[in-house]
């Protein structure tokens, strides 16, 4: 659609907003809330379709309540682009106001319709307007209905209606879900001439933070945090490595003036000048992540140093930029780290005392070791498709240090022995399971000047009252702190009780607060095995990630080979390609002349995926392809079909990790060879009532004089499978397979049903589809590996073992080969000769 009125409406040379330009994201379709200081606070929501952002103003907000109809306002298309807009829309422009991203992810249609993009559709129930769909989002969760008003005096009335599911809520307000750094909240407030409320982090009793001189900012940003776990130096292909720098993580904002903080928000702009300094002479707007270090004479940075910079003015101070969350009007959290760290090489311009800090791929071992030969503190692992996320501690990042390190709380001290001064020894604690602990004593690491120092700043913080619920046995008769000073130490281990052995002070963290410390718990690699689900894979095969492999007679490049394609389960996408090619023998022939829709899953199954009909410009010359008319698409589409082991290979290697074909082939493509009936549960239907309904399939088939073969679907189902013998045209088959259900339901009405509507079926019945015979339709076929935890594989069945406590999942990528080397080839009858058709018809009148 045109963009025309959008375009019209905008002076670019005013407004930072992207100029109106048609494009696709070539995935999900995206969906994106932005929150928007006008004239008045609204919600903008906006759905991707047809290559632009259909969007509607919100002025309540999206709501997770049934009950509340949101009056949705329908305004001009936005670009695409548009989706990661945040910022300041200038004085006199159209819709002059702060922006911000409310919410943001992908969404899908409630009702599917196959051999149709997710776009087709969502576009033919907007010109019918109203539309159905099921939103993933980070707040807005499950089905979703926009509705237009009929007869309304604009034309433009809306509303959006919250569907009745498992993420819907009695209560919702829109408001108490955004975050405490808005900057469309401060903008409002200003406008109001309110004073904005502090964001600030909660401490331990509510204490104030003893070492905090500089001033807290209002409004700021929290950044991404690394996970503290107990990994060793690791090699990974997904895997970007950085320097773990000893200094102040630091976020510079330069959207509106200059600001530079801490990541509790402490304003360091008189603290570090000459960077801010140098921040102005940056020449785009943005916001940067990164860190500030102290180089010593060495040239090694050194973190007393960057602490006691009062009495070092002329020390070395670099702030080293890692990371960038906004660029000239838009947000770019939800781009990979990689896209990330391309941008914000393009944009910072570096100074004396600004640098861009890089990053190298896979090697994390290597750069582990020279880290270590440079006395550095470690470094810093980052999955290269991790997206940005304010305030959380990732998984996604992961610290592996050079030496044992952590930040303890000093609770209290013990009276000093002998020629020792001041205190004795540090009484420390952090935080097990919420509650603080006692954690030892640490008595080393401190010279005279540091004991009369920390001594002075622990007397304000004496107390009668121990800050733990256990009072520990301590080695001297104790003195109680407010628990608000944190230390960093290095040790030699830690007890499972939570002890530290042979401690030694190293500084003071005066830029964190005891919140920190109680979200920065180690994770011990054991406690991380046991919260991973058990592997299919015992050991990952050995494999070269790259080669060209001959199959057959014909040489395949396979790529990535150890990429991980299932994470639960430890399977690459070689494993994929080495089940395929194992059971190929016995596959091939269920995808004979048949063409192939492809799911394609590159980056695994917890990526994203997507469909792909026409064979790309690219497929190599010796695949075989097929163009096949399309009713829908009204265009002939180039399928490519599987007649060989190689051809499989090069499928599994695009991120085929299923093979999903017609029911007919190619040389007679009206005419499908087999009837499927798709045995559908609910997410409230138990594997059990699968099976019951089965066995009221074989009954109906048995009545019919007919011969009928089971499969799991891999997934949750089961399918069965009629010979046809390419006599009848899918119409007729169609047909006959709503008859054979039609009497299935009529059995077991209580578990089963033919609703097609995914709103109107009743959500505790199994689906009987009859659907999947049309024209074009494909399905996972015999043999073939499912995209679901566990690796499962879609296994024919013996009548015989469809009983209760058969499970869809019994056959997976370990085990598949071993069952059909055993039983052949169960499915084989299903190419056969058909059924007479009109015989088994009379047989169910008799």
């Amino acid at each position: 659609m045109s963009l025309k009125e959008y375009n019209e409406k905008r002076d670019f040379k005013q407004t930072a907003e992207p100029e109106g330009i048609a494009e696709t994201s070539g995935e999900k379709l995206r969906f994106v809330v932005q929150r928007h200081a006008a004239s008045h606070l609204h919600y903008d929501f906006r759905l991707e379709m047809d290559g632009v952002l259909k969007s509607w103003a919100v002025p309540k907000g999206p709501s997770l309540n049934p009950k509340d109809k949101r009056l949705a306002m329908h305004v001009e298309d936005h670009p695409f682009s548009y989706r990661t807009f945040e910022g300041t829309i200038p004085k006199g422009n159209y819709g002059a106001g702060e922006v911000e991203i409310w919410d943001e992810g992908w969404y899908e249609p409630l009702n599917k319709i196959k051999g149709k993009t997710d776009d087709m559709v969502m576009r033919a129930e907007l010109h019918r307007e109203s539309l159905k769909f099921i939103m993933h989002g980070k707040k807005l969760q499950g089905e979703f209905a926009l509705v237009k008003i009929k007869n309304s005096a604009d034309g433009k009335s809306w509303l959006l209606i919250k569907h009745k599911d498992e993420f819907a809520t009695e209560f919702y307000d829109a408001e108490e879900h955004t975050a405490k750094n808005s900057k469309v909240t401060a903008a409002l407030h200003k406008k109001d001439g309110e004073k904005v409320s502090e964001s600030t982090g909660k401490t331990y009793r509510n204490y104030a933070p003893a070492l905090s001189k500089e001033k807290k900012l209002k409004q700021f940003i929290e950044p991404m945090l690394a996970k503290n776990s107990d990994n060793k130096p690791f090699d990974g292909k997904d895997w970007a490595f950085e320097i773990k720098w000893d200094g102040y993580r630091a976020v510079a904002d330069l959207r509106d003036g200059i600001q530079l903080y801490s990541r509790n928000g402490l304003d360091f702009s008189g603290k570090f000048k000459k960077i801010v300094n140098q921040l102005g002479l940056q020449e785009h707007e943005m916001v940067l992540d990164g860190e500030v270090v102290a180089y010593d004479d060495k040239g090694k940075p050194n973190f007393q140093w960057l602490q006691n910079i009062g009495e070092r003015p002329n020390v070395n101070l670099i702030y080293q930029v890692f990371d960038i969350l906004f660029l000239n009007g838009h947000s770019t959290r939800s781009l990979s780290f990689l896209e990330r760290k391309e941008l914000l090489k393009g944009a910072l311009k570096e100074t004396e005392n600004i640098k861009y800090c890089d990053h190298i791929l896979e090697k994390g071992k290597e750069f582990f070791r020279l880290a270590e030969d440079m006395g550095l503190e470690g470094i810093i692992a980052k999955k290269t498709e991790s997206t940005y996320t304010d305030g959380i501690r990732s998984s996604e990042w992961i610290k592996v240090k050079t030496q044992q390190t952590d930040e303890v709380i000093i609770c209290g001290y013990t009276e000093p022995k002998g020629a020792r001064k001041n205190f004795g020894s540090l009484i420390l604690g952090q935080f097990q399971d919420g509650e603080l602990t006692f954690s030892g004593h640490i008595g080393t690491g401190f010279s005279d000047k540091t004991l009369k120092e920390l001594f002075e700043l622990m007397k304000p913080l004496v107390t009668d009252q121990s800050p733990f619920k256990k009072i520990p046995k301590t080695n001297e008769k104790p003195t109680w702190l407010k628990p608000e000073l944190i230390a960093e130490i290095k040790y030699s281990e830690k007890t499972k009780d939570g002890i530290f052995r042979h401690p030694v002070f190293l500084h003071l963290r005066e830029d964190k607060v005891v919140e920190d410390v109680k979200s920065d718990e180690q994770i011990p690699e054991e406690t991380m095995e046991k919260e991973t689900p058990k592997a299919v894979k015992k050991e990952p095969a050995a494999r070269e990630n790259e080669s060209k492999t001959k199959i057959g007679k014909q040489e395949v490049k396979l790529t990535n080979q150890n990429k991980i394609y299932f994470p639960k389960d430890g399977v690459t996408k070689g494993d994929v390609v080495a089940y395929y090619q194992s059971v190929a023998e016995f596959i091939l022939p269920h995808l004979k002349n048949r063409a192939q829709s492809l799911n394609r899953f590159p980056n695994g199954i917890d990526g994203m995926s997507f469909y792909q009909k026409d064979a790309a410009d690219e497929t190599p010359d010796w695949i075989e392809t097929h163009k096949i008319y399309s009713d829908s698409n009204d265009k002939y589409i180039n399928y490519i079909i599987c007649n060989d082991a190689a051809t499989l290979a090069y499928l599994n290697n695009l991120g085929c990790i299923e093979m999903n074909v017609w029911t007919s082939r190619i040389d007679d493509i009206e005419n499908p060879d087999y009837l499927v009936l798709d045995l559908d549960p609910s997410d409230n239907n138990t594997f059990d009532d699968v099976i019951v309904t089965a066995n009221e399939v074989k009954k109906i088939l048995d009545k019919a004089k007919i011969e009928g073969y089971p499969k799991t679907s891999g997934s949750s189902g089961i399918h069965v499978y009629i010979p046809m013998g390419s006599e009848y045209s899918f119409e007729q088959v169609k047909n006959f397979g709503h008859v054979l259900m039609q009497q299935v339901q009529q059995n077991l009405p209580d578990i089963t049903t033919l609703e097609r509507s995914l709103q109107k079926r009743d959500k505790n019945k199994i689906y009987l589809d009859y659907l999947q015979n049309r024209r074009g339709q494909t399905l996972a076929s015999v043999y073939s590996l499912r995209p679901k935890n566990g690796a499962p594989v879609s296994m024919a069945l013996e009548w015989k073992e469809v009983k209760s406590g058969l499970k869809p999942t019994d056959w997976n990528i370990e085990n598949a080969l071993a069952r059909i080397e055993k039983k052949g080839d169960l499915f084989l009858p299903t190419l056969n000769k058909g059924i007479d058709m009109l015989k088994a018809i009379e047989n169910l009148q008799k």
